[in-house]
């Protein structure tokens, strides 16, 4: 059965989301940009930003030159990623067959589903009506059959908040024209090859005998030539479920004070203990991102073993952790944790184990308990010592 592949793109996905909740944004010169690093760069701009020049990669002193009126926006990752779930869960409801491809960007496989919801374009059409209906963005779509076909449709479109549609049979003819850049694969070096052999369009890369294709891109040759002729076999993969724990905190000010930065680590390891031992659960693996004022990540993971669901013995894991990843001296704006290799009930521990990490457990199960029925406020977590409050 031939495959039927939606490709959906928001374009301009992180000024189209602000703009949703800023209304006042609209018809303005917007980039997104991190603010306060001294050589940040422009990562997302608005169609009123490029006419005036502004490019995607430009340092954001030079932007300004360009557009002294544009609105400079910081990076809102929290804000995407929600926007991101819920045009995921628009697209649920039209196919289970779903990919996210980054922010603002999807693949949805509708093959066999021409009963409920009609011919591929309509169903495309219905899905860009609800995104627009329920969360006010305007997205464009391409449908074909395959994802590479359908993801450079998305490109093409006659306007910005477009639909196309390529019918079976017709890749090869639809790709024909268009520069070679569209093509995946083909950066700025493999762009610059091309040129010289003076290949500028996807046509010319398909009209190619293949062995001469390959004295200039060698095993790369066959992929090329396969694509230029709209041929792109890859299915669309779901994303994996790994059940996980995760606890987030954005810093009131931006530091890179050790001793807060200990603090907030404490406080994300009290809030993720709590869960677990709500849940009944253990945790065997442990990672801490934290994300610096010029948007940088770093990260880094443990293993633990066997798995815990104490508060202290995961601040105590973590700190080593913590310490791996603090090697700039630049100020911490976020940090996150998160919880993997989940299991639950009771963990068979060896006859000479310590017995202390089942001591704390049972300790702040007991504490947990106290809180649940007057209130936070009677244990205090100052420290991985835990205070209570006895009136």
């Amino acid at each position: 059965m031939d495959r039927e592949i939606i490709h959906l793109k928001i374009p301009g996905f992180p000024v189209a989301v602000e703009r949703v909740i800023h209304p006042d944004l609209r018809g303005r010169p917007v980039v997104v940009a991190p603010l306060g690093a001294s050589r940040s760069v422009v990562t997302a701009l608005s169609s009123e930003a490029w006419d005036a020049g502004i490019r995607k990669g430009m340092v954001l002193a030079k932007a300004m030159r360009y557009c002294r009126s544009a609105v400079v926006l910081p990076p809102n990752e929290p804000l995407y990623s929600r926007a991101s779930r819920a045009i995921l869960k628009v697209l649920e409801s039209f196919s289970p067959v779903l990919e996210p491809s980054g922010f603002g960007h999807a693949y949805l496989d509708i093959t066999g589903t021409g009963r409920l919801f009609g011919p591929p374009r309509d169903t495309a059409w219905r899905a860009q009506r609800e995104i627009r209906r329920q969360l006010h963005l305007d997205s464009s779509l391409g449908v074909a059959s395959n994802k590479m076909v359908s993801r450079i449709a998305t490109e093409v479109v006659a306007r910005p908040a477009g639909l196309q549609d390529v019918p079976h049979g017709d890749e090869s003819s639809f790709l024909s024209p268009l520069p070679v850049r569209l093509l995946p694969g083909i950066g700025p070096q493999t762009e610059s090859q091309l040129k010289e052999l003076n290949i500028r369009i996807i046509r010319d890369v398909a009209a190619m005998q293949l062995e001469h294709l390959a004295l200039a891109f060698g095993r790369f040759a066959y992929v090329l030539h396969q694509r230029a002729l709209g041929i792109d076999r890859t299915p669309v993969i779901p994303p994996r479920v790994t059940p996980s724990l995760e606890q987030e905190t954005i810093l009131p000010d931006d530091s890179n004070d050790y001793g807060v930065l200990r603090r907030v680590l404490f406080e994300l390891c009290d809030l993720a203990g709590e869960q677990l031992r709500e849940r009944t659960q253990r945790a065997g693996r442990v990672e801490l991102r934290v994300r610096y004022a010029d948007y940088r990540d770093e990260g880094n993971s443990s293993k633990i073993a066997p798995p815990v669901q104490s508060s202290a013995i995961l601040y105590n894991r973590l700190l080593p952790v913590l310490d791996l990843i603090l090697k700039r001296r630049t100020r911490v704006r976020s940090m996150h944790l998160r919880l993997t290799d989940l299991c639950a009930g009771t963990v068979q521990l060896d006859l000479f184990a310590d017995p202390e990490p089942e001591r704390q457990s049972r300790l702040e199960t007991a504490l947990d308990r106290l809180r649940r029925r007057y209130g936070k406020a009677v244990v205090s977590c100052q420290s991985p010592v835990v205070s209570v409050a006895l009136n």
